[in-house]
C-alpha cells in the first residue's frame, strides 16, 4: 500500500465513525509524516495529560527541585474512589514520588495523579508545556473533578503536542539518561492494551499513555518496530462510548493495525 492509499483509508475510517477524531502518524527514523488528520486540534485530554505531568515531574527532579525518593502524601481532596492502589486501609499515607509516578502511568491511577499535580502545581505544569513548545496542552483541573469541567476548566492536548513530547523523549533531547530510562520504562509497562495494541498479535514494545472519559477515548505513543519506529496518536471525542465501553477503542485498534501493517510492509 502506498502512503496516499493509506491516508485515504484512514480518512474514510474516521469519517465513517460517529465521533469527532484526529490522527497523526510519523515515521521516527526520519520524521516523515505518514498520515495527519486534524492533528493540531485541541481536545479534552483525559489521561493522556499524564505524559506531560510525568515529564514535568522528572524535569523537576533533574533540576534538583524534587527527589524521586521524597515522600508524597495524599491530601483528602486528592483521593478518588476509583483507585486500585491507595485503597481504604492500604497506603493511605502516600508513597515516594517515584512510586506515585509509576502508578500514575502504569495503572493510570487518578489519586496518584492528583497527588503529583498538587506537588507540582498547575503553573509549573503549564509553564513546562509552554517550554516544550506545546500549543494545545494545558492542565487546569485534577482527575475526575467534574465541577471544574462544568466551570470550563479542563485538561487539553492534541495529537501534534503528544508527538512533540514523544519525539523529544525518543530522540533523547529531554531528561538525562537515567530519568529518560525511568520515563520510557513506565510508558512501556502501561497496563492498557485495549486501543493501540488491540488487534496487534506481535510482541512489540510500545511507549504509550491512553485516556478515556464518557464519549472520549484516546491513545498515543511510540511503536518500537525494528528498524522502523513510529509515533501514532488517535484521538476520538463526542463519540458513542461511555467510559470503559469499547466502541471508540475498537476504532483506534483498527486504525492502529492498518498503520502497523503499513510500517511492517515498508520495513520489508
Amino acid at each position: 500500500m502506498d502512503p496516499h492509499a493509506l491516508a485515504t483509508r484512514l480518512g474514510a475510517m474516521l469519517d465513517e465513525f460517529p465521533a469527532q477524531s484526529s490522527l497523526l502518524a510519523v515515521d521516527l527514523t526520519g520524521g516523515e509524516v505518514i498520515a495527519s488528520i486534524r492533528a493540531d486540534v485541541g481536545v479534552t485530554s483525559a489521561s493522556t495529560i499524564k505524559l506531560a505531568i510525568l515529564l514535568c515531574a522528572l524535569t523537576e527532579v533533574e533540576a534538583g527541585r524534587l527527589s524521586l525518593a521524597q515522600h508524597i502524601a495524599i491530601a483528602p481532596e486528592d483521593f478518588r474512589e476509583d483507585t486500585s492502589v491507595f485503597e481504604p486501609e492500604y497506603r493511605q499515607d502516600g508513597c515516594t514520588l517515584w512510586e506515585m509516578l509509576y502508578w500514575m502511568i502504569v495503572e493510570s491511577d487518578n489519586t496518584a495523579t492528583n497527588a503529583v499535580i498538587s506537588t507540582l502545581g498547575y503553573a509549573r505544569i503549564n509553564d513546562y508545556c509552554a517550554e516544550m513548545g506545546l500549543t494545545q496542552t494545558v492542565c487546569q483541573r485534577k482527575m475526575l473533578d467534574w465541577t471544574a469541567r462544568q466551570e470550563g476548566r479542563d485538561n487539553r492536548t492534541s495529537a501534534l503536542d503528544q508527538y512533540r513530547l514523544y519525539s523529544l523523549l525518543y530522540r533523547g533531547e529531554i531528561l538525562n539518561a537515567e530519568l529518560r530510562d525511568i520515563a520510557v520504562d513506565f510508558l512501556s509497562r502501561c497496563r492498557s492494551f485495549s486501543s493501540l495494541q488491540r488487534y496487534i498479535p506481535d510482541a512489540v514494545t510500545v511507549w504509550h499513555k491512553p485516556g478515556g472519559l464518557d464519549h472520549v477515548t484516546h491513545d498515543a505513543g511510540v511503536f518500537l518496530l525494528k528498524n522502523r519506529p513510529y509515533y501514532l496518536g488517535v484521538f476520538t471525542w463526542d463519540g458513542p462510548a461511555m467510559d470503559g465501553q469499547p466502541h471508540q477503542k475498537r476504532l483506534i485498534g483498527r486504525v492502529s493495525r492498518l498503520v502497523y501493517d503499513f510500517m511492517k510492509e515498508k520495513r520489508a
